[in-house]
């Protein structure tokens, strides 16, 4: 088999959406992002700033998608990054410990390393979100090594092992399982097994873990043999943990804003007239008639589980200001107060037409993943967009903003980085 990847057909949406929901993270050593970091940070050890990252993600983003082999991977990569001076050997401050080293910046060799492991991982994550949709029909997986000279002792054992789809094994043993690793699974169903003459596994294979000393930390981690460390866990698992906020007692990683929406908005919904409440109610009137739509008082938030299964609090802090003022003033002459469309913000929130994850700097000065919901309604012909903005606190997803746009333009410019839902189109 030779060195360059060649996947054909082009990769599926699921492989493309778990590279294109990373966030950037900025390391030294290839030891500072550990197991599954690697779901939601794209990293490159020692390119130290982001624009580095931005150009070399841009070309793996490119031949993900576009199924660029490595030659031509390299070709466009390599002028840029020399260009920019990040090529061949240079001195560096290692953050951590002080010390300047001599350390080995782009070279055609990294440009390899960095070209398969994340083709590969973001092939096998895809993959995985594959084998759980079908898994009631096909319920098992076979390892599948690749048998020639260049293939591990191990990974040549692993070689039609089959277990249980959800069985603990692929939790370290899902392929890859290393630097180069070209191993792969297959997915069978009960008649398949009969087809080839193959049965389930009875135990798992004989492999006992090895000590391995980190010696950027100095922690001592046990890693099953055959197996490089850092690659015992699987991306598939942990793909989801792309739209999981990150622990809040750490700085976030740089995000990456993500990609813009490709498909139009749904449809929007009809309403009644009565979806637009009078407009000569008091503020606190309104926002009260808001809160007791999930069943909240302004003393009492609520925990709401939106459609995706993810809790938000619902909370007046939706229409206040970074002091408390309430922030209902008049949309335009024409619409009223804001207060009027609190009900469509409620129903948004319900029943969005899109979810979007994107991370930006919000505040200024601090990464956030914000949180968007989305929605488009008539109501007696009239028609107005409707938005709603959570971000990361230490409850959770919290409110940040809720107000109808003008226009519906507004939405599209909010609608890019992560889809996490959407709306079924009507059939």
């Amino acid at each position: 088999m030779p060195d360059d990847i060649e996947f054909n057909p082009l990769p599926p949406k699921e492989a493309i959406d778990f590279f294109r929901k990373k966030g950037y993270k900025i390391g030294f050593d290839w030891r500072d992002t550990w197991h599954q970091e690697h779901a939601y940070s794209f990293t490159v050890a020692k390119a130290a700033s982001l624009d580095i990252l931005q150009d070399i993600r841009t070309e793996v983003d490119k031949a993900l998608a576009d199924g660029t082999a490595f030659d031509d991977f390299k070709k466009e990569l390599r002028p840029v990054l020399q260009k920019k001076g990040w090529w061949g050997k240079k001195e560096m401050l290692d953050p951590d410990t002080g010390e300047i080293k001599e350390v080995q910046l782009g070279s055609a060799r990294r440009l390899k390393t960095i070209y398969d492991t994340n083709i590969r991982s973001a092939h096998s994550a895809g993959q995985w979100e594959r084998i759980q949709r079908v898994k009631k029909r096909r319920p098992y997986l076979r390892y599948i090594a690749v048998l020639d000279e260049r293939t591990r002792t191990s990974h040549r054992q692993w070689h039609d092992v089959i277990k249980p789809v959800d069985d603990p094994f692929w939790e370290k043993f899902y392929p890859p399982n290393g630097w180069g690793c070209r191993c792969s699974v297959q997915q069978l169903s009960d008649r398949d097994l009969e087809r080839l003459g193959l049965e389930v596994t009875p135990t798992d294979p004989s492999t006992p873990d090895r000590g391995w000393v980190d010696k950027r930390n100095g922690r001592t981690l046990k890693v099953p043999q055959g197996i490089d460390p850092g690659f015992d866990f699987n991306p598939g698992m942990a793909r989801m943990r792309a739209l999981t906020p990150p622990p809040l007692d750490k700085p976030l990683d740089v995000p990456f804003h993500g990609s813009p929406a490709d498909l139009p908005l749904p449809d929007p919904r009809s309403l009644k007239a009565d979806a637009i409440w009078p407009d000569d109610m008091k503020d606190e009137q309104y926002v009260g008639r808001f809160l007791k739509s999930f069943g909240a008082t302004k003393a009492k938030p609520v925990v709401f589980t939106d459609v995706t299964g993810a809790p938000v609090v619902i909370s007046d802090d939706l229409f206040r200001t970074a002091s408390g003022k309430l922030k209902l003033e008049r949309t335009d002459r024409v619409r009223g107060t804001r207060g009027r469309y609190l009900g469509l913000m409620s129903e948004t929130i319900k029943h969005p037409d899109e979810i979007w994850h994107v991370w930006e700097e919000y505040p200024k000065g601090r990464w956030t993943l914000l949180r968007r919901y989305v929605a488009r309604y008539e109501v007696a012909g009239e028609a107005v967009p409707a938005f709603v903005l959570f971000d990361v606190s230490p409850r959770g997803w919290s409110g940040v903003t809720a107000f109808p746009p003008r226009r519906s333009s507004y939405l599209d410019n909010q609608r890019g980085g992560s889809l996490v839902w959407r709306r079924p189109d009507k059939k």
